[in-house]
């Protein structure tokens, strides 16, 4: 910061008595997204607290944002939809959202703009091949924060300077001529004091100067974002300079992240595409071109761009996640937790994931359901044809498990033949729905030995746990799994090949 500035600054904020603070579930979900040990289970652990977030955060699951199949009725089962990610974001988003108190400074367009540069950041990210677009999407909400301090603190003189100025660059050359620093520079020194991570605080105070100057000075990707965002939200905002905002971004576009014309026009369709929804996940009307109006209504394209959506998130998250395990040394940890047959979790590691999440459905009052599984006549084909050809049979079934579950779901051997699947959040009829579709795809596979075609068929054994102590007779994690795999045998009386729901009668 300029030496000069910093005097100014510091007394500016010294006589605001009443600062912007960031709230407390913000806070500890800023914490959670530096905490490269942090998983689903915190953030449903913080988010749960806060009714009017985890409300916000399942409409967002349910939103054509993630086009998802089964209507998502919990928490827990959201956070896994939208990943851990995105949960953080949206989470951050929602919380820091302005209220519509008093004062010269229009809050609605405030968070209109900034909502705005967040998607747009978002999408210049994805463009531009930046694999920190929940970075972008923060720092650019927040690019605009300044502002409100310079409300509160000059709150006459900011009012006649909103009502003099008719765009956000003239807000800014305004602010500058008259306090000599803009709320860019105000809104960095906030999150600097609000100890927020250096890359957002420093994408905030460069989001209206980039410095390309010097290669000391050069910005990441996520300031480069960041400034871009803000040129980009005005041309929704102006509608009637359309063209000239166009041509500004994609000169600038060029120059900051060397980005052609092709790549800016898809930037910009791409937001023509996700600003309806986003409108609605934020209950804020987003302003957009008339022009460009008759392409929302085509519903196909719609869902294409959506599901393309959803693949590109998926893939940000998995390369995420691989990094993530790699910088807590995966292969310590996979001669400590992985079955080496298998590639799937043992029992210990599942014993302690089992316990974690009978916890956090008793906090969280989902449900959890457990899968017992068991290959059928499995020694039948180890004497026949050897148990170099058994063990083939057993990592098979297990890729046919690992393609099957989904993210947020858990998958373990038990031991021997025995199989166990943890589902977070699900309720009994969807899990046993799961499983049903398990067992058809591993009776499908065909394995082969001397010239032989060979059928693999599973007994399954399913129970749920409520999330309630007080109505369940199951208190304990052991309890679940002595539960499913008495359904289990119940299952291969029966005459093998099918599931069986364990019912309290069984015993």
């Amino acid at each position: 910061m300029d030496h000069d500035v910093a005097p100014a600054l510091a007394a500016l904020l010294g006589r605001v008595n009443k600062l912007p603070t960031l709230p407390s579930v913000a806070l500890r979900v800023l914490e959670l997204g530096e905490d490269p040990y942090a998983g689903i289970g915190e953030i449903t652990e913080v988010v749960a607290n806060d009714p009017v977030l985890s409300a916000k955060l399942l409409k967002a699951a349910n939103s054509p944002l993630y086009a998802m199949r089964r209507q998502v009725d919990n928490l827990r089962q959201a956070i896994s939809v939208l990943g851990f990610n995105a949960a953080l974001t949206l989470a951050l988003s929602f919380s820091l959202a302005p209220e519509s108190d008093a004062g010269p400074l229009d809050k609605l367009a405030y968070w209109r703009r900034s909502l705005l540069a967040a998607v747009g950041a978002r999408v210049i990210a994805e463009q531009a091949h930046i694999n920190e677009a929940s970075k972008c999407f923060v720092g650019a909400l927040l690019q605009d924060i300044g502002m409100l301090v310079l409300e509160k603190a000059h709150t006459e003189s900011y009012a006649d300077m909103l009502v003099a100025c008719d765009s956000h660059e003239a807000l800014v050359l305004a602010e500058r001529q008259a306090f000599g620093f803009d709320h860019a520079v105000v809104g960095a020194a906030l999150l600097e004091n609000w100890r927020l991570p250096e890359c957002a605080w420093r994408a905030v105070a460069g989001s209206h100067d980039l410095t390309l100057s010097s290669k000391a000075a050069q910005p990441s990707g996520i300031a480069c974002c960041v400034y871009l965002s803000g040129l980009l939200s005005d041309r929704w905002i102006h509608s009637d300079r359309v063209d000239t905002l166009d041509e500004r971004f994609a000169d600038q576009a060029h120059v900051v992240l060397g980005l052609d014309q092709a790549a800016c026009e898809a930037v910009i369709a791409h937001m023509d595409e996700v600003l309806p929804h986003y409108a609605g996940l934020f209950e804020v009307e987003l302003v957009l071109n008339e022009d460009r109006a008759s392409y929302l209504i085509d519903e196909a394209r719609e869902v294409l761009v959506l599901r393309n959506l959803r693949t590109l998130q998926e893939a940000s998250e998995y390369k995420q996640r691989t990094e993530m395990l790699e910088s807590r040394n995966r292969q310590l940890e996979a001669r400590a937790y992985i079955d080496p047959l298998t590639g799937l979790l043992n029992r210990a590691r599942l014993n302690q994931v089992l316990e974690q999440e009978f916890h956090a459905a008793i906090a969280g009052g989902w449900p959890l359901s457990l899968g017992f599984v068991d290959l059928d006549h499995f020694k039948r084909i180890n004497d026949t044809y050897g148990h170099q050809i058994g063990d083939q049979v057993l990592i098979t079934v297990s890729r046919v498990l690992q393609a099957q579950v989904r993210q947020a779901d858990i998958a373990a051997r038990y031991g021997g033949e025995e199989f166990v699947l943890v589902f977070p959040g699900t309720e009994e009829i969807k899990a046993f729905d799961l499983l049903e579709r398990l067992r058809r795809t591993v009776a499908a596979e065909i394995h082969r030995a001397d010239g032989a075609d060979i059928v693999v068929t599973t007994s399954l054994g399913l129970a749920t746990f409520s999330g309630n102590l007080a109505d369940s007779e199951f208190g304990t994690p052991e309890e679940l799994i002595r539960a499913a795999d008495r359904a289990l045998y119940a299952a291969k009386r029966e005459g093998r090949n099918r599931t069986v729901i364990y019912r309290r009668a069984e015993d």
